[in-house]
């Protein structure tokens, strides 16, 4: 079975999945169906179910065939599965729970990053912290060099459970970006924050960094209330 063509059924059935054609609790097309629609072998079809049924979207039993689970089943520290749903457009209440696990995880390993960091981690940090100002003068992929800033900080919290989940929390971060993101003026207005956590983290500072860390998710809030009807109808329109 070619890999290429197992990734890409993959990629095919789990945005179709995400995007709402076949509801929770509904029963997909057959193997064969599917397997003539996307012009592949119904061995590919059974292993990329088997992909999805491992990530909490599918299930499959004698009786019921292979049905949708609710999204709350989905593994959402999946970075495929968040990118699957964020295709079509996040449901808000998924931003506002993101925001809930942002607020939970993201002060604590700032924290642990101000008191654990290794020489080596503050000066990434600090890079991260350059490439994000020349991201926002310059116009190139700025949520792109905030996800990687906020994703060494992560990893400088020296928290084994928290540096396992940095590529779902970065994927996690990304969608959270991209909406608030949308606020013209977001970008510039928090560039002074990011470089305060930036700094505290280097000067050791725990509670300058914690509060620069909990300024940057409000502001994040704020954004996203008033730019997410937007940035969804966009979605959907393109």
């Amino acid at each position: 079975m070619s890999s290429s063509f197992h990734a890409s059924t993959v990629d095919w059935l789990g945005c179709w999945i995400a995007a709402g054609q076949v509801k929770p609790g509904e029963t997909i097309k057959v193997e064969a169906d599917l397997g003539e629609q996307l012009g592949v072998s119904r061995t590919v079809i059974r292993e990329a179910i088997k992909t999805l049924v491992a990530k909490g979207m599918l299930e499959v039993g004698p009786k019921v065939g292979t049905r949708v689970l609710p999204v709350r089943r989905w593994n959402l520290f999946d970075p495929q599965v968040v990118g699957w749903l964020s295709r079509s457009g996040l449901p808000e209440n998924f931003v506002d729970d993101l925001l809930d696990l942002r607020r939970t995880i993201e002060p604590m390993a700032v924290r642990w990053a101000c008191e654990r960091a290794t020489v080596e981690q503050v000066q990434a940090i600090q890079q991260a912290y350059n490439a994000l100002e020349r991201a926002v003068d310059s116009g190139v992929d700025y949520n792109r060099a905030d996800q990687i800033f906020h994703e060494c900080i992560l990893a400088a919290s020296h928290n084994q459970f928290i540096e396992q989940m940095v590529p779902a929390l970065g994927a996690l971060l990304a969608v959270s970006f991209e909406v608030s993101a949308a606020d013209p003026d977001e970008l510039r207005r928090t560039l002074p924050i990011h470089k305060d956590m930036a700094d505290a983290i280097a000067a050791r500072d725990a509670a300058r960094g914690v509060w620069a860390c909990m300024t940057l998710i409000d502001n994040a809030d704020l954004a996203i209330k008033r730019f997410y009807p937007k940035v969804m109808a966009d979605k959907k329109a393109g």
